[in-house]
């Protein structure tokens, strides 16, 4: 028993020593998982975009989609009347603030243009023919500007785990005003159509129609891609469509009147000019008050394929120098 002591005693030091080791191993290691949980990754040296701005310039291909123009057969609202013929320009400057890897806010302005003719119309004899019969036309400017909410979905997906991925698929949402003015061109010049009232808005004969708003508030929703070149310089891409709650875009709602109406209300010559512009039928036997001229039903849009050059800005610079 006396010799058995000592050995005990030994083995009892050993073990404290090895639980102790045990314990600081066990410990480091649960640190390192938890460091390694929380790493971001830098892929293609491009770092976090948290809390930094971009400066937007864009410029863009637009098409009217509403009730002049479009493709054969019956007019449908979203592209199935998207003809190329008819695009017009985009430009645009914008700022994002970027509030964390994979959302972001953004202000902008835009100024555009829209045109289409039921000229442009290729009539086999379908449901299109009467668009083409009708042989009507507008153009406008159009000034807009926005606020809007960008998400990148990949990057949520791996917020975790990626600073920035170098293509960011993403959607975008948002509030805009807007301010149209459609205009038609009579024997060179161009006259605005809503102060000629051409479908009797304002006219006691039509107390249902009042004269339409040209400032109007839309719903912007884009989709598309950006790519990163480096921290400094990023591209996008996308499909810009709108939701708007005017149908006069391009002048026309409803139906024909009564043209000796505009001599009721207007000078000679103001009446003369609207008498020439109400209908440039190309069966103008046909166009009798109250034949409908468009459908009332669907609202006016307009779409836009952008490409969107995007710049970072420093933290501290009031000009971009990246300190990254």
């Amino acid at each position: 028993m006396h010799c058995a002591c000592p050995n005990a005693k030994y083995l009892i030091r050993m073990n404290l020593k090895t639980n102790k080791t045990t314990a600081l191993i066990t410990c480091f290691l649960l640190l390192f998982i938890h460091a390694s949980a929380q790493q971001k990754y830098e892929l293609f040296g491009l770092r976090d975009l948290t809390n930094y701005w971009e400066i937007n310039a864009t410029v863009g291909a637009n098409q009217f989609l509403g009730d002049l123009g479009g493709n054969v057969g019956k007019g449908q609202p979203l592209l199935k009347d998207y003809k190329f013929v008819a695009n017009r320009m985009l430009v645009g400057l914008s700022g994002t603030y970027n509030i964390n890897n994979y959302s972001a806010v953004n202000v902008g302005f835009n100024f555009a243009q829209i045109s289409n003719a039921d000229s442009l119309i290729t009539n086999t004899g379908n449901l299109e023919r009467w668009r083409w019969y009708r042989n009507l036309s507008f153009k406008s400017n159009i000034e807009e500007a926005s606020a809007t909410y960008t998400f990148y979905p990949v990057l949520f997906l791996h917020r975790k785990t990626v600073e920035l991925l170098r293509f960011n698929p993403y959607i975008q949402v948002g509030l805009g005003v807007l301010h149209f003015n459609p205009k038609a061109n009579l024997d060179g010049s161009w006259y605005e159509l809503q102060p000629l009232r051409l479908e009797g808005q304002g006219f006691a004969e039509y107390p249902d129609r009042l004269p339409y708003k040209r400032t109007v508030i839309y719903l912007p929703a884009n989709v598309g891609v950006k790519y990163y070149f480096n921290n400094r310089w990023a591209l996008s891409a996308g499909l810009l469509m709108r939701k708007t709650f005017t149908d006069y875009m391009d002048d026309i709602s409803t139906t024909y009147i009564d043209p000796a109406l505009f001599y009721k209300y207007f000078p000679a010559e103001k009446a003369a000019v609207a008498e020439q512009l109400y209908s440039r039928s190309r069966t103008p036997w046909k166009v009798k008050p109250g034949v409908e001229k468009a459908h009332s039903n669907d609202k006016d849009s307009y779409v836009t394929f952008n490409l969107t050059l995007s710049i970072r800005l420093d933290k501290r610079l009031y000009i971009y120098y990246p300190k990254l």
